[in-house]
């Protein structure tokens, strides 16, 4: 207990001081915080509708803040940042235990000491958007479903596919977890709980999509188990934008640029954009990925470089340095560069080792890698779902190198 308020206490005070250090505001860093603001206030309206026009938003966080803003009134937006604060200081408590899970307790503690400081992580830990939170979320989750095949203990099962589940109606992107979660608890069970432990997660995640899926088939006749701006994303990823927006990029001075950045995707798509967006949402998704495969059909040596590019960027850590400055460029990829290179080395280790328990961060590293390449790479994405898996390796693999050293040292 002590070390875990020591713990929540150091999270606390290095996000508090990033925060006051940073000299960002609530909502500089993200360009949907105005769209989730908006609406949060349909909410209090008693309005559940989150279609935005190309798709329909995860509920998740747009009821949050809706909440601090009904229980706080006029100090809705610091207690919000208190939440964010708490439940990612609470996540570095998890994170030590889903470590200590995993390996022994200096080697989760160096991994926890990392992770508490990155600087990729505290990037949007007070901004009103969902980034933050799923983070926490997903991080909590996993250290349930770790654990549930440990303890084969129903209870943590739960407890992990009832936060699980609010993660993807936070971040609808996790959803490609699913098969693999289901695979890890196939493959860490015997006898019966081989089958009645996927069947129970996958029964309460389906459950909790059930009211904002029933809504949506009320009003958009289409069941939406979080988005349905898959098919959106495809068609984005997969376009002359999605090509712009990676391979050919236009300098930042250009109007061309300013278009990409503002997602005016019918100046480098054509009118087939704004003809799709005037369509509903059960039709508009489909016609989405129809543009999609009518893209890659005609322009195949433009899309297998789009994929390149995708795989690359995906594996190569940082921000991207097409979108940021050369400064902000280089510190992302030197500071991440080690966590990378270690976090590589420690998860193909564990798992050759023990491949059935470290297969959770090898499912986590497939379904982005799913995501980056059939959709399209969006760093920011990657940083809040697998860099924290690569953080926990990397302290493995550098706790190890610690040993080494010493045990060499020692016999000199």
């Amino acid at each position: 207990m002590r070390k875990a308020a020591i713990i929540f206490v150091y999270f606390l005070f290095v996000r508090v001081a990033y925060i006051l250090l940073s000299g960002f505001d609530t909502c500089q860093l993200c360009g949907d915080s105005g769209m989730i603001n908006m609406l949060s206030e349909k909410v209090l309206a008693g309005n559940f509708d989150f279609d935005v026009g190309r798709f329909i938003v995860s509920p998740f966080y747009n009821i949050f803040i809706a909440a601090h803003k009904f229980i706080f009134r006029d100090f809705w937006s610091i207690a919000l940042i208190i939440s964010q604060l708490a439940l990612s200081s609470l996540s570095g408590i998890y994170f030590y235990k889903l470590g200590k899970l995993l390996f022994n307790e200096k080697q989760a503690l160096i991994s926890t000491l990392i992770f508490g400081v990155f600087p990729l992580t505290l990037y949007w830990v007070h901004t009103f958007c969902t980034e933050s939170l799923f983070q926490s979320l997903l991080i909590i989750s996993v250290y349930f479903l770790v654990k549930s095949v440990k303890t084969k203990n129903y209870r943590d099962l739960i407890i992990s596919a009832v936060i699980y589940s609010i993660t993807f109606l936070t971040k609808s992107h996790i959803l490609l977890y699913s098969p693999f979660i289901a695979l890890f608890l196939f493959l860490n069970n015997n006898s019966i709980k081989k089958w009645t432990f996927p069947v129970l997660y996958g029964s309460i995640s389906l459950l909790f999509t059930l009211p904002f899926g029933l809504f949506n088939l009320y009003h958009h006749d289409q069941y939406v188990l979080s988005s349905n701006g898959s098919n959106f994303q495809i068609y984005m990823g997969n376009s002359d934008y999605g090509y712009r927006l990676v391979v050919d990029v236009p300098s930042r001075e250009s109007e061309e640029y300013d278009h990409l950045m503002m997602m005016r995707m019918s100046y480098f798509n054509g009118e087939i954009d704004n003809e799709i967006m005037k369509k509903p949402q059960a039709i508009k998704q489909s016609e989405y990925l129809d543009a999609a495969v009518n893209w890659i059909k005609k322009n195949p040596q433009k899309f297998l470089e789009l994929k390149i590019y995708d795989l690359g960027f995906f594996l190569i850590p940082g921000v991207s340095f097409r979108h940021h400055s050369f400064t902000n460029w280089l510190f992302s990829f030197l500071i991440s560069l080690p966590i990378y290179i270690l976090g590589y080395i420690g998860i193909y280790r564990c798992l050759k080792s023990d491949f059935k328990k470290h297969f959770f961060s090898l499912g986590l590293f497939l379904s982005m890698l799913l995501f980056s390449v059939i959709w399209f790479v969006q760093n920011r994405f990657r940083t809040i779902t697998i860099e924290p898996i690569y953080i926990l390796y990397s302290g493995f693999v550098l706790s190890t190198l610690i040993e080494k050293i010493k045990t060499v040292n020692k016999s000199d």
